[in-house]
């Protein structure tokens, strides 16, 4: 679901640098560091080794293993056309989550500010800075306290630290956490990753104030480490459901180096909150799991707060190390907070970390007849670990739920076992049945199924023009397992090759027979006809199966195929829909900024115009590529829609949490009566913007589904738009009520605020 080309632009000393003001300058140098910057009396980070927790991931910047002092060697990307993502003097993450560093200035000093450079713009692949970041400081590398913050989360301080918008030009950001008055001899900084996170250096700039005379008590102690795994929330704060159960995850980060361990995990919750249950953190397995966490007898601590307490055992850095459900009967709204802690193995305690919490309670949304809400890419095997899962999923509205390749890699035994009864359990309540699946993947990890080098070696991917056993057993495979789970939606994943595609294709042995035998007059001709004949087989063999049991087709869809390119120059998808393909599925895997809500409209839009309905059906991310909060997701939703996508599709399910789901069903809870509209209309044309916002919607039958929005907040309080109607209309709110008048000339006024920046309305 990753494989995407991520692609860096520019990084400058100075805040902020464009790519067109570099071009403008000519041969002048395009990074002039700042005073102070290369002496190490002014900035103390100067030649400093950085540890990281987890270690950088980007393959081309974490070459030559200099990761360490990349950030503090002064020197700054110096690649020709300024694509700081191919030179390993810099450091990079891809999809990276939450991450740490620090180093030692050697002896406590007196530390005047504390920044770090990142590339944003999102020229390409989301490329943005942090979601957020907080600096420590410390005397002894293992007391750490919390010196600062930067968020996108609920208030965004991107204006207040200067940050430009992410608007497709590359910049490059100096984020500064200034005039803190402090000190320390150790620095760290701990932020969470948008999908593609990328600096060149950092500074640790000296104060000119006795150190001693700090007060270390004005800052909060908080659990921070390069040296040992951190348990961590994906966001500063945590929201749970109070009328249904759902899930939160918890992530881990950890030293590229550590041994695991075994650990003790702490729960305390405050009165008239509870938890439910829970799964993972590194325990048990698939074939013997460990007891769920509702076996967890809580122990009274403190003025009704209980304590649950579970051993786990630490891992390599991952996002899901364990999903907690958390419940209780607070009221919608309220807010209070939670604490958490680990034990390690040697008895060391980390700080207790306080969390704010906030309860939701999700009204009852009404399921959608067609168009397509559930989660995805989610493990199948976690539906059963989560409590009353389908009761869940009737409650947000969500309408079909999925399996994934744990479960369905063979047709033998799948329509036994517990899996197998859920399964069918969710079909006998109504809900729609997608089978996601790894399609040609399992025979292309064989030599036979490569291409035939011409010095007598394989190569290592898939030959687009071998038809041999394998192949028949891959269309055998998909066949029997919808005949025997019957879904209503077949997704497939197809990433056999890169974006490039098969370029070993052009010294296959067997590729070449084969396009002259075809007598097609270029190679490029002939390799879009394989990719046409594979997805048609594949398709023909799924009808054929079904029907010989008596069973419906399922609609299909692939990641990533859109009619408006030629996926990895194999797939020739204008030609398969809609007879061998009824949805296409564009992806977008962003923090959702708000440049990022625009441009995804824009995509969709784009999409559904190539096409004969409302067929699109995209792939989101609930926060692999960087986390969000509610308010942004819910515009994501609605933005889809209201460009003209008739579902939803969603990689992976490491991120889901219960803010989100709530703001998910929020969405559902808006567009439900509005399905007809959105199934039977065409896009908006005609609709114009008068100022700062956006406006995007379909039309059928003279009425009008819209979005509009001001993101910046730019238009001072109200969007103007102008309607292309023939008279005076009504424009009613689908998520307050609330009705505007539409004059006869289509002129709306559309209020708009922080909290709501985007309505949804229906006129007519």
């Amino acid at each position: 679901m990753r494989t995407v080309l991520l692609v860096m632009l520019m990084l400058a000393v100075a805040a902020t640098v464009t790519l067109g003001q570099l071009e403008d300058e000519g041969p002048q140098p395009r990074w002039k560091p700042e005073p102070g910057d290369l002496d190490p009396a002014v900035n103390l980070a100067l030649g400093k080794v950085v540890s990281f927790s987890p270690q950088p991931n980007y393959s081309l910047t974490k070459a030559g293993d200099t990761d360490a002092t990349d950030l503090t060697d002064g020197v700054l990307c110096d690649h020709p056309e300024g694509l700081l993502w191919w030179q390993s003097k810099c450091v990079g993450y891809s999809y990276g989550g939450r991450a740490n560093l620090s180093l030692d200035l050697g002896k406590i000093e007196p530390i005047d500010e504390i920044a770090i450079r990142f590339q944003g713009g999102s020229p390409q692949g989301s490329i943005t800075g942090p979601v957020w970041m907080a600096p420590m400081v410390s005397d002894d590398g293992q007391s750490w306290r919390q010196v600062g913050e930067y968020t996108t989360f609920g208030r965004d301080d991107s204006v207040a630290f200067g940050v430009p918008r992410h608007e497709g030009e590359a910049f490059v950001h100096r984020y500064r956490f200034s005039n803190l008055n402090t000190r320390g001899r150790y620095v760290g900084l701990a932020f969470y990753c948008s999908r593609a996170q990328y600096s060149d250096e950092m500074y640790v700039m000296a104060g000119k104030h006795d150190p001693n005379a700090v007060d270390m008590s004005a800052w909060p102690l908080v659990d921070f480490s390069t040296s040992r795994p951190q348990m961590h929330l994906h966001k500063p704060y945590l929201c749970f459901t109070t009328n249904i159960v759902t899930e939160n995850p918890v992530g881990l980060t950890a030293p590229e180096d550590m041994e695991p361990e075994q650990v003790l995990i702490r729960l305390e919750l405050p009165p008239g909150v509870r938890l439910v249950d829970g799964s993972g953190f590194g325990r048990g397995t698939r074939a013997r799991p460990a007891p769920p966490l509702s076996t967890i007898e809580p122990t009274p601590v403190e003025e009704g707060w209980n304590r649950y307490e579970w051993d786990g055992n630490t891992v390599k850095s991952t996002k899901t190390w364990g999903r907690l459900f958390i419940g209780g009967d607070w009221p919608d709204g309220t807010e209070g907070t939670m604490r958490y802690q680990v034990v390690y193995a040697d008895g060391t305690e980390a700080v207790m970390t306080s969390v704010p919490i906030r309860a939701i309670e999700v009204p009852q949304t009404p399921q959608p007849r067609e168009l397509l809400v559930g989660l995805s890419w989610y493990d199948f095997d976690s539906m059963l670990s989560w409590p009353d899962s389908l009761n869940a999923f009737r409650t947000l509205g969500f309408n079909t739920v999925s399996s994934l390749l744990n479960w369905t890699r063979s047709a033998e035994g799948i329509d036994e076992g517990p899996l197998a009864e859920l399964w069918e359990q969710a079909r006998a309540e109504g809900f729609k049945l997608m089978h996601i699946d790894a399609t040609l993947h399992y025979m292309a990890r064989e030599d036979e199924a490569h291409c035939e080098l011409p010095d007598g070696t394989v190569g290592d991917k898939f030959c687009p023009s071998y038809r041999g056993p394998l192949y028949q057993w891959e269309l055998d495979r998909l066949a029997q397992i919808c005949a025997k789970t019957r879904p209503d939606y077949v997704f497939p994943d197809i990433e056999l090759w890169s974006w490039q595609g098969p370029v070993d294709a052009r010294q296959c042995k067997r590729c070449q027979q084969d396009f002259a035998n075809s007598g097609m007059d270029s190679f490029e001709q002939w390799q879009l006809q394989k990719g046409y004949e594979m997805w048609t087989e594949v398709v023909d063999s799924v009808r054929a199966a079904c029907a010989e049991v008596g069973a419906e087709a399922p609609q299909f869809g692939v990641y990533g195929w859109r009619t408006t390119a030629d996926y990895q120059y194999t797939w020739p998808v204008s030609r398969f829909y809609p007879e061998y393909l009824q949805s296409v599925q564009p992806s977008s895997y962003n923090p959702l900024g708000w440049s990022d809500l625009i441009n995804l409209g824009n995509r969709i839009r784009t999409e559904r115009a190539t096409l004969q309905g409302p067929h699109v059906i995209p792939w989101l991310s609930p926060g692999d590529g960087g986390t969000f909060d509610g308010e942004r997701f819910r515009y994501a939703l609605l933005e889809c829609f209201c460009n003209g996508a008739s579902g939803l599709n969603f990689w992976s399910d490491r991120t889901w949490d219960s803010e989100l789901l709530a703001a998910y069903s929020h969405a559902i809870r808006n567009l439900v009566p509005a399905e007809d509209l959105i199934l039977s209309g065409e896009l908006l044309d005609g609709a114009t913007v008068d100022g700062p916002g956006r406006i995007s919607g379909v039309v059928a039958d003279g009425q009008m589904l819209l979005l509009v929005a001001d993101y910046y907040l730019d238009s001072d309080g109200a969007v103007s738009v102008k309607l292309p109607v023939a008279g005076a209309m009504t424009a009613t709110d689908l998520d307050s009520g609330e009705t505007l008048s539409v004059a006869a000339d289509g002129s709306l006024q559309v209020p708009v605020q922080d909290g709501n920046r985007a309505r949804i309305l229906h006129v007519k």
